[in-house]
């Protein structure tokens, strides 16, 4: 990820947060990269004896990390309760034993209902497995203690609304290759396609199916949801639960090389709270450096 000039997102803000810790004045945090924050970025350039051209890019991001450390900060303040994020409800739409809501953090459910209204607006639905997960949840082989799901971060399409009947599924399911499926909502305001639909049963392939429909996995994508692959085991005739085709995590937010796992749970426990759980045994992990 690139910020200059111009981004505007939570990045950006906790960018701002990082540099006003730091000591390099960005004014406030407001998550808009102007003139201000573009000076204090090529201050703290300067002072790293970087490249000084404003711009935030992954060797910036690592400087600012280290930075952190030094001072034993982190780019969140653990210990005011204003910087936490609260639990808001979203709701779905029931199929067979899914659910009709579930909890994200707060900004990951504004992006999910942005989503969801594109959604329902074109004639389709958003089914539900469920999405943030107990800090007592047992860890085992399918369920990992740095999961995104640990942080209101990450959701679950109901796993049966998908790849059965694909002529009735509210949603066809279409291998990418490399162990990523795309998800295609039935829609009836969608448009009209002839998709290559795979199954529990057909796993990399399947028989054509029209219909209406839009890209579900695209609209997550733009705000900010990444897919996950699929589990290797799958394509070679392992569990159902192992094509993971519905889940999908939010990334907003997140420094490659910088966040860490710790930081994110305080946004919403306490320390007090997340004493001796499993997630709170990994907090030292670094995004994209043994963490997610």
């Amino acid at each position: 990820m690139i910020l200059e000039q111009g981004s505007k997102n939570n990045t950006v803000t906790q960018l701002q947060k990082a540099l006003n810790r730091l000591g390099f004045a960005s004014g406030k945090a407001d998550g808009q990269f102007g003139d201000k924050t573009e000076h204090a970025v090529t201050a703290f350039q300067e002072s790293e004896n970087l490249y000084a051209d404003g711009i935030v890019g992954p060797v910036t991001f690592a400087a600012l990390q280290d930075a952190l450390h030094r001072l034993n900060l982190e780019l969140y303040a653990p210990d005011q309760e204003n910087n936490r994020l609260p639990l808001v409800r979203a709701d779905a739409d029931p199929v067979g034993e899914g659910y009709n809501r579930f909890n994200l953090r707060a900004d990951v459910a504004d992006a999910y209902n942005h989503v969801r209204k594109t959604v329902v607006s074109a004639g389709g639905i958003i089914t539900s497995s469920g999405a943030i997960r107990s800090l007592t949840t047992p860890v085992n082989p399918s369920r990992s203690a740095t999961s995104l799901h640990y942080l209101g971060r990450a959701l679950d399409l109901y796993i049966w609304s998908g790849m059965q009947n694909p002529e009735k599924d509210p949603f066809i399911i279409v291998y990418e290759g490399e162990r990523y499926f795309r998800v295609y909502a039935r829609a009836s305001k969608g448009k009209h396609k002839t998709l290559k639909a795979a199954t529990e049963h057909h796993r990399d392939s399947g028989d054509k199916v029209s219909a209406k429909v839009i890209d579900l996995t695209a609209l997550f994508e733009d705000q900010g949801f990444t897919r996950i692959k699929a589990r290797r085991s799958f394509f070679r005739g392992g569990a159902y639960l192992g094509a993971e085709w519905w889940h999908f995590q939010n990334m907003n937010g997140l420094f490659s090389g910088v966040t860490t796992y710790g930081s994110e749970l305080l946004r919403l426990y306490s320390e007090h709270k997340l004493e001796n759980t499993p997630p709170w045994a990994h907090r030292d992990k670094v995004y994209d450096k043994g963490w997610a």
